[in-house]
């Protein structure tokens, strides 16, 4: 006689399993509406069906973002820096004065007791190599010729650059945490003409200490113009992250958690913040995992569509990790402790860059064995995550609705052979040189039928335009394309990111 728990465990799997044949229509589903941004692929909010294509991060055998040769590349050199910290902190390339940006906080040590909570200002030309100018904004040890811009900036702080305001006063706006002033704990917001001139907001805290953790990030949604900031709170349980909502960058509601570690974590997980910003079609954010038994911090990669429902990306995979440990013989790297991405990554000349703090000593150590220093990861621009192939497999999306008649994708094509030394997948090919990758994209109307004019055959790959390449067919480009379409994008020994219609 046959098990019946066998049996209903056999039923279930069927029901499980993806109902799409290779090469078969996907099922008609929700209408998606999209615009000119660049929509990635981080997640499945736009995917309906695929066959033989997995979710990687940055690279093949899911390396993370490469960290440069120059790290760190700004180091505790001055005598009012005791050890740097980014959490998140802020930089921005500023594209009006052509040069990039980063303020950092600065704190003290046992043994520089006359080293306050400062927050300094660095510039760079090519945002590895950083200048600390002279300021004369704040008194040092009688002097005002260093990089200080504010004096008793607590460990946490965000700047933002909005050069729409119409007030020139407030064109840069700061938002920081500040527990000196005991009548006064939270967090507090300060503004400025040019970012080094600060004035605080007459009736500080704008978000008392019992209305937010120490810790916390920044952005401002460019589609309601809101300014969201997502702070660590922990209610007699482990940390966890609540957002809070502002217009004005003053008043501040809607207080509501949005992340928390669940059930398919591992013992000891808590999320000590987490940097978020939009990008493309996407909200993305950088969580500051904290590994509390061991006492280390990482970061994972999360995307959301609406800055509330957030999903983890890659099976929960390290994003951004620890660098090596020896244990004692011969040293560490000085980010094998603990990672703090900044607010808001760069995108600059093709690539992401996100700058980080990183410590070699665990979150427990005693102050004056903190050793915190300002480092530089890369990553592809859009390059977050992708969904590779090998063998030639396929993605389709939910049917789109969009206004364009131009087709980019973001597309790395594997060349022929192992492809050189530098080929991220150039040890598990064979060396046939006319192997190479390739990547071809089919118009469908909503029920998965293809257009005529725009089949996968037809269509054909520009040469790279930066990081991109322009589809189009032999029906033309999407000029004419009217009603729901479905793209699918047919690939072998690639790894596609990402598509924007304009």
């Amino acid at each position: 006689m046959r098990n019946p728990q066998c049996l209903l465990l056999l039923a279930l799997t069927l029901l499980l399993l993806p109902s799409c044949q290779p090469g078969a229509p996907a099922e008609p589903g929700p209408i998606r509406e999209i615009d000119s941004r660049v929509q990635l692929f981080v997640d499945d909010h736009l995917v309906a069906d695929s066959d033989r294509v997995w979710r990687s991060l940055t690279g093949a055998y899911n390396t993370r973002p490469r960290k440069v040769a120059e790290n760190p590349i700004i180091k505790p050199d001055r005598p009012w820096e005791g050890y740097l910290v980014l959490q998140p902190g802020s930089a921005i390339y500023d594209e009006e004065e052509q040069i990039f940006k980063l303020w950092y906080n600065t704190f003290g040590k046992s043994r520089n007791t006359d080293i306050r909570e400062f927050l300094c200002y660095a510039t760079s030309k090519d945002g590895i190599h950083w200048e600390k100018p002279e300021l004369g904004i704040v008194e040092f040890r009688g002097s005002k010729a260093n990089n200080i811009v504010l004096d008793w900036v607590s460990w946490n702080h965000v700047v933002l650059k909005e050069p729409d305001d119409p007030d020139p006063d407030r064109r840069y706006k700061m938002a920081y945490w500040q527990h000196h002033d005991r009548p006064r704990h939270g967090i507090w917001v300060a503004f400025s003409p040019d970012g080094l001139n600060w004035t605080d907001y007459e009736n500080n805290p704008v978000v008392p200490i019992w209305g937010s953790g120490d810790t916390f990030g920044l952005m401002r949604d460019p589609g309601t113009k809101q300014y969201w900031l997502y702070h660590k709170t922990s209610p007699g349980g482990p940390r966890k992250v609540s957002r809070l909502v502002s217009d004005d960058f003053i008043h501040w509601r809607d207080s509501r958690f949005v992340l928390e570690p669940d059930e398919l974590d591992p013992p000891h997980t808590e999320f000590y913040g987490v940097s978020a910003f939009p990008y493309g079609s996407h909200y993305l954010g950088l969580i500051w995992v904290f590994h509390t038994d061991i006492q280390t911090m990482d970061a994972q990669l999360a995307s959301s569509v609406d800055g509330v429902n957030w999903e983890r990306s890659v099976y929960r995979r390290p994003f951004m990790v620890l660098g090596y440990q020896v244990n004692g013989y011969g040293g560490s790297s000085f980010d094998s402790g603990m990672v703090f991405p900044i607010s808001t990554p760069v995108v600059h000349d093709g690539e992401v860059w996100i700058y980080y703090s990183g410590f070699d000593n665990l979150h427990n150590a005693p102050a004056a064995d903190h050793k915190g220093q300002i480092g530089l990861m890369k990553i592809r621009q859009d390059g977050w995550a992708a969904l590779d192939a090998t063998a030639e497999g396929h993605v389709t999306t939910h049917p789109l609705r969009f206004e364009g008649s131009t087709l980019r994708v973001n597309v790395e094509l594997l060349p022929g052979g192992k492809g050189g030394a530098d080929a991220p997948w150039k040890d598990i090919f064979n060396d046939d040189p006319d192997n190479n990758g390739y990547l071809r994209v089919e118009l469908q109307d909503q029920n998965g039928k293809t257009m005529p004019g725009y089949g996968a055959a037809e269509s054909k790959l520009s040469e790279k335009e930066g990081v991109y390449r322009t589809v189009s067919w032999e029906g033309g480009d999407l000029s004419g394309v009217t009603g729901p379409v479905r793209l699918k994008f047919v690939y072998s020994r690639a790894r596609l990111y990402s598509f924007q219609i304009n």
